[in-house]
């Protein structure tokens, strides 16, 4: 067993989405930036490949700093 420590910091814009109005929650909000999050995962599907959206831009940020690495 690995003991890690570090710090991952993701960020999901978005730009344009259609929501309904009635619907507008940040709930739905989490909601779909998660699943966005998912649909990009490394090992994905086709299925889920299909499935990202245009719409939204990912980022991760791992915390490691460029003069530090070895």
């Amino acid at each position: 067993m690995a003991l890690l420590s570090g710090k991952l910091t993701i960020e999901v814009e978005y730009e344009d989405l259609p929501v309904p109005l009635l619907g507008y929650t940040r709930a739905m909000l989490y909601r779909s930036c998660l699943e966005q999050l998912y649909y990009r995962r490394p090992w994905a599907s086709e299925e889920d490949i299909n499935r990202q959206h245009s719409k939204f831009k990912v980022k991760l940020d791992w915390g490691i700093k460029k003069d530090n690495v070895v």
